[in-house]
């Protein structure tokens, strides 16, 4: 039984995520400040560490820190309520495996939790496969390797993401304007869409409106994770509203990408 430590100060929100990983049949420990984290991850040893920026104590960041000085491979969770992007930022550049909000669904929190245990520490995750549309449905027919779409009018993006999740086995199609994966997506259905915000001509944000509409001829919607390295706090949090699954920061994180694919294939077609 692997053992999940949450180093967290809001009792409530704890106790929630403790029952689900508890049904997952994990062995949860639970510390309130940063200190009392330090001291049970030296006695208990765990898989996975869930971390508050914002815990009691000993600052969340100095407490990745000395995570990551004892155990480089450790999985870290950040899971925070809404931090500063500087904070957000500084926790991937000391080795934050994953930054999340609190105010995701559980289940995603748990396949991001899953995949940090299937990870062990290792760097990259097996290519997810999918169901193969209704032939899926007989009995016995294979699933399918995932199609992965980029949309960046930054040929570099393009290329080092592309060539990163190639090698992992995944199918990889790359469109450098808006239109261009607008009409790609008409030929054939991806399974996510990775969608730079600012582009010339069709921004990435009306790319991702026209996908999530109801009345856009490819259904079920792709999932979208925006890319971009912008700052907007409002513009991110608009394109979240719209539909997108995840946004990610540029100068892109190939492992955050990779986690935030297979995240979003695990959870099939359930909106993000």
């Amino acid at each position: 039984m692997a053992t999940i430590l949450i180093a967290n100060a809001d009792t409530r929100y704890v106790q929630t995520l403790a029952k689900v990983l508890a049904a997952y049949q994990y062995e949860v420990v639970t510390a309130r400040t940063g200190e009392e984290a330090l001291l049970l991850y030296a006695a208990r040893q765990p898989a996975v560490v869930l971390l508050d920026l914002g815990i009691l104590g000993l600052a969340g960041l100095t407490v990745l820190a000395k995570l990551r000085a004892q155990a480089p491979t450790l999985p870290v969770v950040i899971l925070s309520g809404e931090v500063p992007i500087e904070d957000e930022n500084r926790a991937r550049e000391l080795g934050a495996t994953d930054v999340l909000r609190k105010r995701l669904k559980m289940d995603v929190i748990m396949q991001v939790v899953n995949h940090a245990l299937q990870q062990g520490g290792r760097a990259h995750a097996q290519p997810v496969t999918v169901e193969s549309g209704p032939e899926s449905l007989r009995e016995g027919s294979p699933p399918r390797v995932a199609k992965i779409l980029i949309v960046d009018d930054e040929p570099d993006i393009g290329m080092v993401v592309g060539e990163f999740l190639q090698r992992r086995g995944y199918e990889v199609r790359v469109a450098s304007t808006g239109q261009e994966a607008l009409d790609l997506m008409g030929k054939e259905r991806p399974d996510v869409v990775l969608l730079d915000i600012y582009m010339p001509g069709m921004s990435g944000v009306e790319v991702l409106r026209r996908i999530t509409d109801p009345a856009f001829p490819v259904q079920p919607a792709p999932g979208v994770i925006m890319l971009t390295a912008s700052q907007d706090e409002p513009l991110l949090q608009h394109a979240l509203n719209l539909g997108a699954f995840d946004v990610l920061l540029k100068p892109v994180n190939l492992d955050q990408i990779e986690l935030a694919v297979v995240v979003k294939l695990a959870m099939g077609n359930e909106p993000g």
